[in-house]
């Protein structure tokens, strides 16, 4: 496996992207020492999950989706409160029900959890308020323009994960929580086409939103 390393380090990032949900598909943790906001030896970021070979580290991106896709992938469903708490979004059931994963349960399941969740940070996770362009202590507002995978759109009423351009500067994939009110109330990705405009970005069809990104990720 280290000769394959050296030889081609392109393939064992997929590997490691691959055995990432691998051995995470029944116990919802991609990076232990942060599954639960908790903290580690590293930043905090959740960048410090590695591949095979300690030389082909997985990026913080990639770790960033690799947590959200496992909400996605489960299609967890929207809740403004953790697992089995008292939900008080009238939209939705009274009681919070989920998978029962022990990383994922301390989390709202709501928009701004999503993030939470996918940034590795504590829980039970900010609201959109706590982050930019309304409170800027860990995320800065950008151009949309310069928005890169992992980033996130954010107003006063919801905020989606960037997932990835699709057209660069025209159309883009995203991923959310959006809502019990929703036809699909639960984790998925959207693709929608974006008019930017500054750090304003428009998504089609579901709103206005900042541009934002997340000060510790590297």
């Amino acid at each position: 496996m280290r000769e394959l390393c050296k030889v081609a380090p392109e393939m064992t990032r997929a590997l490691a992207l691959t055995l990432v949900f691998a051995t995470t598909a029944c116990t919802g943790m991609v990076d232990t020492s942060h599954g639960n906001g908790s903290g580690g030896d590293d930043d905090g970021s959740g960048s410090a999950v590695e591949g095979p070979d300690a030389a082909v580290p997985l990026t913080w991106s990639e770790v960033t989706i690799a947590r959200a896709k496992l909400w996605v992938d489960a299609q967890v469903p929207y809740c403004q409160a953790p697992n089995h708490e008292r939900d008080y979004d009238a939209a939705c059931a009274s009681t919070c029900t989920r998978p029962d994963v022990a990383d994922w349960d301390p989390y709202r399941s709501d928009c701004s959890g999503f993030i939470s969740w996918a940034w590795g940070l504590p829980s039970p996770g900010r609201t959109t308020g706590d982050f930019a362009p309304f409170t800027t202590d860990i995320t800065s507002v950008i151009a949309g323009a310069d928005l890169q995978t992992g980033d996130a759109l954010n107003n006063n009423e919801h905020i989606v994960l960037f997932k990835e351009w699709t057209d660069v500067g025209k159309t883009a994939t995203f991923m959310e929580e959006p809502g019990c009110s929703s036809a699909t109330p639960y984790a998925h990705e959207f693709t929608a086409d974006v008019t930017i405009t500054g750090h304003t970005v428009v998504i089609l069809h579901h709103g206005t939103f900042t541009a934002i990104h997340y000060d510790a990720a590297m």
